[in-house]
């Protein structure tokens, strides 16, 4: 479980098991993981694909700006990890 990156005291990261499913992102809180998964879209935006921790909008809302203005770094990082054949959600 790579952490990318620790924001406002959430951990940002994804699992070797999630080349698959395109370049994405979960977010935990201390024990708490899979609070909620952001999606890196072709176009340089990062949508949100769930929030089951029932995150409030407007940690949604810094998160989801956060990724986005570190979008390069994300993909670079999940190169690094999977190569590059990699996708993005269709």
């Amino acid at each position: 479980m790579p952490e990318i990156f620790s924001f406002a005291g959430y951990s940002i990261y994804f699992t070797a098991l999630d080349r698959d499913h395109g370049v994405h992102v979960h977010v935990a809180q201390g024990s708490r993981h899979d609070l909620a998964r952001f999606v890196l879209n072709a176009d340089g935006t990062v949508s949100l694909a769930h929030n089951k921790g029932g995150l409030s909008a407007k940690s949604i809302r810094r998160l989801q700006f956060f990724l986005t203005s570190n979008y390069g770094d994300v993909l670079a990082v999940w190169r690094m990890f999977f190569g590059d054949d990699y996708h993005f959600e269709r």
